[in-house]
C-alpha cells in the first residue's frame, strides 16, 4: 500500500509541475519560433550565391549572431528548469537542424551522464538498456516524423550498472513547410512505481494461479466424485423403473421424470466441470479448444458464433494458452449478459511475435466514456490476465454498433509469477 500511495503522490506532483510549466513552455516556444525562422533564412542565404558576395567581416558577424542566438535558445531552458525545480522532472531538448541535444542536470543524473560537458544523441543511445534501444529509437523517429506525441517508458543503465526505469514525454515542433525543427520534453524516474506495479502484477499472478488450482480441484471432484455418484444413482433408477414397471401409470410417469432429471443434472455437472477446467485444452490444443468451446456456447445460448483460428504451436507456455481461453470464456459470458448480440466473430491469430484474440459482436454496444461496463469485474479480470503475460486488452464499443475486444500477448510470454 505504501508503494501505491507513493505512486499516486508522485503522479500528482508530476501533473502539477507540468501544468505550472505550460505557460513557460509556450513563451519559450514563441521565442524559438522567431529565432528558428531567422536561422532558416540565414542558412538559406549562406547556401546561396548571395552570401558568398558578402564581405568576410559581415559574414563573420552574421555567423556570430547565429551562434549567440543558438546559445540564447539553450539559456531559455533556465525558465523551465526553475519551473521543474523540486518536482523530480528532468528537461531535454533536441534541435533537428543542428543535431544538438540538451539535458538539464536532473536528466543527466537519471541517465548517469557527467554533470558537465557535451551530451549527444549517442550519449542517449549508449545509456539505454540493450533490449530497449531499437524500440526507443524507432518510437522517437516515428513520433518526430509523423507528428505523434512522444510517450514511452524505457530503461537506462547507469555507469555503475544500476538500471533505472524512466518515463519520457515530448512534443515535436515544425516549420510551416512541415520540416521537423525540434522536440522538447521531460523525463522522470519511475523506478519505484514500476517496482510497485511489478509487485502488484506478481501478486495478481499468484492469486490467479491459486484460483486456477482451486478450479482444477473442484473440476476433479465434480468429475471423479459427484459424477460417479450421479451415474450410480441413474443406474439404480433404471433398476427401480424395471421393478415397478406397470404397477401404476403415475409411478411410471414420475420415474421417467426422475431419470430425465438425473440425466440433465449429469450433463450440467459435466458442463460445469469443463468450464472450471478443460482437459481438452491440454489434449487438443488451444485452436481446437477455442473452436469447440465456441460451438458448445453457440448451441447452449442460441447465438451464431463464427470462429476462425490459426494453428497455435503446443510449445507455447501453458499459462498463455490458459489465459487466452479464460478471456474467451469471460468475453462470451459478457456477450450473453450485457451485449445481447445475435452473432459473434472470434478470431485467433498468431505471428512471429504475438498471439491475438479478437471478439466482435453485433450487440447494443455502449459509450466507453459514460458507461462503467468497460471497468466491470469481467473486463478487469481479462485485462489483469493479459497484463500478467506482458500483453494488452482493448475494448472498443459504440452504442447500437456492437463491441470489440482485442487481447494481444507476446508469443513467448510467461507468467509474472510462478
Amino acid at each position: 500500500m505504501r508503494h501505491v500511495q507513493h505512486g499516486e503522490s508522485f503522479a500528482g506532483r508530476a501533473r502539477k509541475a507540468l501544468r505550472e510549466s505550460q505557460d513557460l513552455i509556450r513563451q519559450s516556444n514563441a521565442l524559438r519560433e522567431r529565432a528558428t525562422a531567422l536561422q532558416l533564412e540565414f542558412r538559406a542565404l549562406r547556401d546561396s550565391a548571395q552570401i558568398a558576395r558578402l564581405p568576410s567581416d559581415s559574414a563573420m558577424f552574421i555567423d556570430g549572431v547565429l551562434s549567440s542566438m543558438e546559445q540564447a535558445l539553450l539559456r531559455s531552458e533556465d525558465w523551465l528548469t526553475l519551473a521543474a525545480d523540486g518536482s523530480g522532472l528532468g528537461l531535454w531538448y533536441w534541435d533537428e537542424l543542428s543535431e544538438t541535444l540538451y539535458w538539464d542536470q536532473k536528466t543527466r543524473d537519471m541517465f548517469g551522464a557527467p554533470a558537465n560537458g557535451k551530451v549527444t544523441l549517442q550519449t542517449f543511445i549508449d545509456a539505454l538498456h540493450a533490449d530497449d534501444r531499437d524500440r526507443v529509437i524507432r518510437h522517437w523517429r516515428d513520433c518526430f516524423e509523423n507528428r505523434r506525441p512522444y510517450l514511452i517508458d524505457l530503461r537506462a543503465v547507469r555507469p555503475d550498472g544500476e538500471v533505472r526505469w524512466i518515463h519520457g514525454r515530448g512534443q515535436a515542433y515544425y516549420h510551416h513547410t512541415g520540416k521537423p525543427l525540434r522536440m522538447v520534453g521531460v523525463v522522470f524516474d519511475v523506478t519505484q512505481r514500476r517496482a510497485a506495479e511489478q509487485e502488484r502484477i506478481e501478486l495478481s499472478g499468484r492469486l490467479i494461479s491459486a484460483q486456477e488450482d482451486e478450479r482444477r480441484r473442484l473440476a476433479r471432484e465434480l468429475h471423479d466424485d459427484f459424477s460417479q455418484r450421479l451415474a450410480l444413482f441413474a443406474s439404480e433408477l433404471d433398476l427401480l423403473s424395471g421393478m415397478i414397471k406397470g404397477s401404476s401409470p403415475e409411478a411410471d410417469r414420475r420415474m421417467r421424470a426422475l431419470r430425465k432429471l438425473a440425466h440433465e443434472t449429469a450433463m450440467d455437472l459435466h458442463s460445469l466441470s469443463h468450464r472450471l477446467h478443460s482437459s481438452k485444452l491440454e489434449i487438443l490444443g488451444l485452436a481446437a479448444n477455442v473452436k469447440s468451446h465456441c460451438k458448445e456456447f453457440a448451441q447452449q445460448h442460441a447465438i451464431q458464433i463464427d470462429a476462425v483460428c490459426d494453428e497455435i504451436p503446443d510449445a507455447i507456455n501453458p499459462e498463455t494458452k490458459l489465459c487466452i481461453f479464460r478471456v474467451l470464456q469471460e468475453a462470451l459470458r459478457n456477450v450473453t449478459k450485457h451485449s445481447k448480440a445475435s452473432t459473434v466473430e472470434v478470431r485467433l491469430k498468431r505471428d512471429s511475435e504475438a498471439i491475438s484474440l479478437t471478439l466482435s459482436d453485433n450487440g447494443r454496444g455502449f459509450d466507453l466514456a459514460e458507461n462503467n461496463a468497460s471497468n466491470g469485474i469481467g473486463i478487469l479480470s481479462m485485462r489483469e490476465r493479459a497484463r500478467i503475460l506482458g500483453g494488452t486488452l482493448e475494448v472498443h464499443s459504440v452504442p447500437t454498433k456492437g463491441t470489440k475486444i482485442v487481447m494481444t500477448v507476446p508469443f513467448d510470454s510467461a507468467p509474472a509469477a510462478a
